[in-house]
């Protein structure tokens, strides 16, 4: 924790009451911390004790001895969280209960001396004259009523100042609507209508089992019937002897030849130029090589585009032969 945060829990503990006042002399505002060691008799495991003291006194509490007193100040030196805790287990009012228990003489005043300031100082922490061992048990119960008194009172006022003000309509508005919901129907509030729940739907019949290997009942009545129908056929049609496939009607033989025109008509084919197919290619067989070359060559050829087709349909022809 920074040294910010000691510095508040320190000015805390300076503000009670108690702690407003040197604890060895009457001197108010003390500005030093000693914290003391735990005189023997002391519980097991209890801490330093920490009392503020004033600029004076703190001189004596410095020359007693670290082993008994270390002195710090509140506002000058850098605390550490030990320390700090030292002094929130301690106060001047707890180390004058233990270490004045049985004090039996005067206190110095303000204007006391350093030397008187001193020996009393020694008597009180160093030679314990005025320490009372069983005065921590008597302390500690002290502080625990204490303890517990505070928070009593606390809860108390909590209580007078909670009963004290009157809800709000917010408040108010909450619990009632908080009520409708519960269906009391208290303040004011209508209990909700409740919907019948919906029955569940029937589940669809289960679907039945497919036999895979199952080829049919061959007993049954249908199976025998059956049989007989087909041995019937088979003895009407002659001993055994199949009967004939009845005639599939043939398909129509598609003519590419049929509508193509030639350049020649002779006396014996079809009328308007129309050849069959025998004639066309016998037409090609006799027809050299010196012929289609002729028929490039002539002009009257390139120009008739009957005659073109029917060249180029000869050579594809002809090719179609040779291959």
């Amino acid at each position: 924790m920074s040294q910010a945060s000691f510095k508040k829990r320190l000015k805390v503990l300076m503000l009670r009451p108690e702690n407003q006042v040197c604890s060895d002399c009457p001197e108010r505002q003390p500005r030093w911390a000693s914290l003391i060691k735990p005189p023997p008799g002391a519980p097991p495991g209890s801490l330093p004790m920490g009392a503020f003291a004033c600029l004076e006194c703190s001189g004596s509490h410095r020359r007693l001895g670290v082993h008994i007193a270390f002195v710090r100040s509140v506002n000058l030196d850098q605390w550490k969280e030990t320390e700090v805790l030292a002094m929130e287990n301690g106060g001047n009012a707890k180390i004058n209960a233990i270490f004045e228990s049985r004090l039996t003489v005067n206190k110095p005043t303000t204007s006391a001396s350093g030397t008187v300031r001193e020996r009393f100082i020694r008597d009180k922490y160093e030679r314990r004259k005025f320490y009372d061992p069983s005065a921590f048990e008597r302390v500690s119960r002290q502080m625990e009523s204490a303890e517990q008194e505070k928070v009593v009172s606390g809860v108390q006022r909590r209580l007078a100042s909670s009963g004290s003000r009157k809800p709000s309509d917010a408040a108010r508005k909450r619990v009632e609507e908080r009520a409708a919901r519960k269906g009391g129907g208290g303040h004011g509030g209508s209990s909700r209508s409740v919907r019948p729940a919906k029955a569940p739907a029937p589940a669809p019949p289960p679907a039945p089992p497919v036999d895979l290997l199952d080829f049919g009942d061959f007993e049954s009545a249908a199976a025998t019937t059956a049989v007989q129908a087909s041995a019937s056929v088979v003895t009407s049609s002659g001993g055994g002897a199949t009967a004939a496939p009845a005639p599939v009607a043939s398909e129509p033989q598609l003519d590419l030849f049929a509508n193509m025109a030639t350049g020649k008509n002779p006396s014996g084919g079809e009328a308007n130029g129309q050849m069959q197919p025998q004639q066309q290619l016998e037409e090609q067989k006799k027809m050299s090589t010196a012929d289609i070359m002729s028929m490039f060559n002539n002009p009257s050829a390139q120009h008739n585009p009957t005659q073109q087709n029917m060249f180029a349909m000869n050579g594809g022809i002809q090719n179609n032969m040779t291959m």
